[in-house]
């Protein structure tokens, strides 16, 4: 017996696997789609369940539905096929997605919805349904967890040049809020200005009010800080 060749190996395997092209039905295709679809829908009411975020976005959530459904094709196209499988593989690293996500968590949502597009691609329907409800758990308990009065703010002053009233202004701040740090420090000729991020006690905003009336300030501002607004 002749000893097999790294050649040889290599051409009963693209044999074997181009052999397998028409190894889907017309009705394994449309359940496959179908559940992804389903999935799909579940990722989406999830998302919009669970969203935190500043803007809600419904294109990107619809993204999700079409995302479990795409490679869910993908993966069936190539399924068994050598060729097809290095044609898209070559194909995907020409693409250049540049779309920027700006919540960490919207990342995970479209990892979510690109598994359960593979996972129903071959046909593991309980990988799909019964990860997907581990997963909601979890996104669900981790998100009536949270403590909303913990929510950083960020406070931009802008007060009348005098350095008595402007430390008499931040130290009555300090005692009004649970937690002040200083960001940045502006000063000019006619004003100061000062970025703090603050935690507040018991989301009370109204130290504000008595403190524009009290001192020369020009703007007070309060912003809800998040990982959105610091991107922009």
């Amino acid at each position: 017996m002749d000893p097999l060749t790294y050649s040889d190996i290599f051409k009963k395997s693209f044999v074997a696997m181009s052999s397998g092209m028409e190894r889907f039905s017309a009705i394994e295709i449309i359940t496959n789609l179908s559940i992804s679809f389903l999935v799909g829908l579940f990722i989406f009411y999830i998302y919009k369940k669970t969203f935190q975020g500043v803007l809600y976005q419904r294109s990107f959530n619809v993204s999700l539905v079409t995302i479990t459904m795409v490679i869910t094709l993908i993966i069936m196209t190539i399924s068994g096929n050598l060729i097809l499988s290095l044609g898209m593989v070559g194909a995907l690293s020409i693409v250049r997605f540049r779309t920027p996500i700006k919540d960490p968590v919207d990342l995970v949502f479209i990892f979510w919805a690109i598994s359960v597009g593979i996972a129903n691609g071959v046909g593991y329907y309980n990988i799909s349904i019964i990860g997907s409800i581990l997963l909601t758990l979890v996104l669900l308990l981790m998100t009536q967890t949270s403590d909303d009065s913990d929510a950083p703010y960020l406070l931009i002053v802008q007060i009348k040049n005098k350095q008595q009233a402007d430390d008499q202004l931040t130290n009555e701040i300090k005692h009004a809020v649970s937690k002040y740090q200083l960001k940045s420090k502006t000063q000019t000729e006619s004003y100061i200005e000062y970025i703090a991020e603050i935690r507040l006690k018991k989301q009370d905003t109204n130290f504000i009010t008595p403190l524009y009336h009290k001192y020369d300030i020009i703007k007070i501002t309060l912003i809800s800080y998040s990982g959105e607004l610091a991107q922009t």
